[in-house]
Order: C-alpha cells, then sequence, then structure tokens
C-alpha cells in the first residue's frame, strides 16, 4: 500500500471556494498554505484515529490531491508497530480500515463536486 493515495485532474473552474466549503461540511481544518500554493487541510487529531491529512494544489486546470492517515506513535506503538506511520486511503489491506474508509468516503465526496471518479 501506498504511504498516500495521489490523483491528478484537470478542471476548468476555481476548486478553491469548494474545497473550502467541502472541508468545513466534512469536519477537515484548513492548516494552512504551502508557498507553491498547496492547500493543506487535516481531520482529527490521531488520537482516537488516524489523523486524515489532505493536500490539495491548482496550477491553472491543473490539480494535483493527497490524502492520506497519519498514525502517531503512541497508536503505533499500541498496534505494535505493525501499521505505518502514513498510508493511503483506497481500500483494501487490513490496517487502519476504520480511518482509511471514512477519510476516502470524505475525499469521495469531494471528488465528485470536481466531477471526478471516486477512489475505490
Amino acid at each position: 500500500m501506498a504511504a498516500r493515495t495521489v490523483r491528478d485532474f484537470q478542471v476548468g473552474l476555481d476548486i478553491g471556494p469548494i474545497v473550502d466549503a467541502w472541508a468545513q461540511s466534512n469536519h477537515y481544518g484548513f492548516r494552512g498554505m504551502s508557498p507553491d500554493g498547496t492547500r493543506n487541510y487535516q481531520r482529527g487529531n490521531g488520537i482516537l484515529t488516524g489523523a486524515m491529512p489532505l493536500t490539495i494544489r491548482q496550477y491553472g486546470p491543473a490539480v494535483h490531491l493527497e490524502g492520506w492517515i497519519h498514525a502517531t506513535l503512541v497508536a503505533r506503538l499500541c498496534a505494535l508497530f505493525l501499521i505505518p506511520t502514513d498510508m493511503g486511503i483506497e481500500s483494501g489491506g487490513v490496517k487502519g480500515v476504520l480511518p482509511r474508509s471514512m477519510a476516502r468516503g470524505a475525499v469521495n465526496k469531494l471528488l465528485a463536486q470536481l466531477g471526478q471518479p471516486p477512489i475505490e
């Protein structure tokens, strides 16, 4: 399993307002913007389930999206280090099933709003 789930696609509109509205309705907090224009969001803090970061960057019509689960040291220790620090949100496997499913469901709502196929 990849450490991050990555999607690259094209859109014909400014995605900023759509992503901000999606983030608010799906409990993703805005964590700031990187110098390259990447918008950083995160759901949760990793205490009960893994933190669910999402980054998204738009260059003209090109959009680059990354979603993953980040497990804290405490969570990894409790799982005897059988789970990786970061893991993608696509389905499959038995590691981090609940947080991956939660993140995938939320990100798929955003992808649907942007006219993109869901993450399987």
